[in-house]
């Protein structure tokens, strides 16, 4: 399913916070009518271009960030797209419980979760009875996120990036809390965080999160090696979002301090060695930056890897999260100290849970 720049239908689609849940189905009939089963297009897509409507514009490149994006054309095969999809959007309960015990018991507060992708964070954070916005420029994934969180007997509200940037950020001082699951490495991160900062209370929280391969896994590290081998632009410390990789980038512009910084076992659930290879052949940095024989060898040694520590049967895939914690500052003292004008500058778009 190839991105939507041209928001203007998408936005009387799912810009409907006062319409109610009975809209939903017919939204999400809508927005998938036409559209074929799930593919890794749902999860995946390249680059917005000319002016977006709103300011979350994608990164093209991987000269800050470490991410490139696959290209809307590639033609990628939907066996990947369920992993794919969980490997971006699956979270463990220590991550959502720890965000939850920032704020006292029983006191519902608002949070937005930006790119929500399927909607599972956002979900998560409703069953802990937060007032959850949930923020997304696809038209049809927002209306999955809805039929989902129904599934589940919650309720979110919903948003588009535009309105987000037009009306809401700039009244200011919205949100007790503002999350960004692994997506705020997508776009032009500094615009993204100064967007944050505006919606967020002077008492707010921001919380990012990101899924790694554990390193510290003998077979995440022979992987590691694997692409390296085959990728000599790779970087695995780039990749990584450490606390000392995006610890400085997150607090270069003084709006936010860094409060807290944790990482969190999240092992995914694989059937077999063939899944994991499909899964890590859709990462950009492998299906862009290696030619059609170079992968081939690449998937074959890669294959024998895993097969060598799990044979044919299931395992776990060696994943953590990290979970960056942040309080916003006193938007006149950052602006003594950083001082900053937000004229001429391009605007940015959101999207699910892109490339890792």
């Amino acid at each position: 399913m190839p991105c939507l720049r041209n928001l203007g239908k998408a936005l009387r689609l799912y810009d409907l916070p006062g319409r109610g849940h009975a809209a939903w189905p017919a939204v999400l009939q809508a927005a998938t009518a036409t559209q074929p089963r799930a593919t890794l297009h749902d999860y995946v897509c390249e680059p917005a271009t000319g002016t977006p409507a709103h300011p979350f514009q994608p990164v093209a490149s991987s000269s800050t960030t470490g991410d490139t994006f696959v290209p809307k054309g590639a033609k990628l095969s939907g066996h990947g797209a369920h992993p794919l999809a969980r490997y971006r959007s699956y979270f463990p309960e220590s991550v959502w419980s720890q965000i939850d015990k920032l704020f006292p018991r029983g006191s519902q507060p608002v949070a937005y979760d930006i790119a929500i992708g399927t909607g599972r964070g956002a979900i998560e954070l409703a069953k802990r009875k937060f007032r959850v916005t949930a923020v997304e420029s696809n038209a049809a994934l927002l209306a999955k996120a809805h039929t989902q969180a129904l599934e589940c007997g919650v309720t979110i509200n919903s948003i588009s990036a535009t309105t987000v940037h037009k009306k809401v950020a700039q009244q200011g001082g919205v949100a007790d809390l503002v999350t960004v699951m692994h997506g705020i490495h997508l776009v032009a991160y500094e615009l993204a965080l100064e967007e944050c900062h505006r919606l967020l209370k002077p008492e707010g929280w921001l919380c990012l999160a990101w899924n790694d391969r554990n390193l510290n896994h003998p077979v995440a590290q022979q992987l590691e090696s694997l692409v390296e081998q085959y990728n000599p632009d790779y970087d695995r410390k780039m990749k990584q979002r450490t606390k000392e990789v995006w610890g400085p980038k997150l607090m270069k512009s003084g709006l936010f301090n860094l409060v807290d910084y944790s990482v969190h076992a999240n092992p995914l659930p694989m059937r077999n060695a063939k899944e994991t290879v499909e899964l890590l052949e859709a990462l950009p940095y492998i299906r862009v930056d290696m030619d059609g024989h170079t992968r081939e060898n690449f998937k074959k040694q890669l294959q024998a890897l895993l097969e060598t520590h799990y044979e044919q049967g299931k395992f776990d895939f060696p994943l953590e999260t990290k979970l960056f914690i942040l309080k916003p500052i006193d938007s006149r003292d950052s602006a003594d100290k950083h001082p900053k004008s937000h004229e001429g500058r391009v605007p940015f778009q959101f999207f699910p849970n892109r490339p890792t």
